[in-house]
């Protein structure tokens, strides 16, 4: 494994300490992620295992730039949530801000693939955890998908996650 990798996943552990993932290690999520955007390079690994630390721990921007450089924490910069409570007001914020990313920017190339293995991994785990969860990521989808999905970026990801909501709703 690529040492730049290993000290994100590391750095990530660290920072998100005990936080858990329903039943689970929050990790056990960072790993599906980066499982997702392993096909895209080490840097698409490295936001991945990287994407929730700035919105969930005290990790700051500043870090991420004297850690892995000004790519890795823009990328994840770009996909970070912002402090707002209301979790609408939240995504419809990133959503903007996704929205906008020019693909042939590197950091916005890489915040998108990885936003979209995020939401695939999340999808992933709400067909087995309490109904809600699937139905807030089915309701969402067509705003998130408008904001992230870029014609022949990552259309392998895009497939199943299309495919997951559709299959879902269909089988009600």
């Amino acid at each position: 494994m690529n040492n730049r990798y290993l000290k994100a996943r590391t750095l990530a552990r660290a920072k998100h300490g005990r936080q858990m993932y329903g039943d689970v290690p929050y990790y056990v999520h960072l790993e599906a992620v980066s499982r997702l955007a392993s096909p895209f390079g080490t840097d698409a690994m490295i936001v991945a295992q990287l994407h929730d630390v700035l919105e969930d721990t005290e990790t700051s921007v500043d870090e991420l730039v004297a850690d892995f450089g000004f790519v890795i924490a823009d990328a994840i910069s770009y996909i970070s949530d912002g402090k707002l409570a209301d979790r609408a007001k939240r995504k419809s914020q990133v959503n903007q801000r996704l929205a906008n990313l020019d693909i042939n920017e590197e950091a916005a190339r890489l915040a998108l693939i990885v936003k979209s293995c995020d939401r695939l991994a999340n999808v992933r785990a709400s067909l087995t955890s309490p109904e809600a969860y699937y139905q807030q990521y089915q309701a969402e989808h067509p705003a998130f998908k408008a904001a992230v999905y870029r014609k022949g970026l990552c259309e392998a990801i895009w497939w199943e996650l299309d495919t997951l909501i559709e299959r879902k709703r269909s089988s009600w």
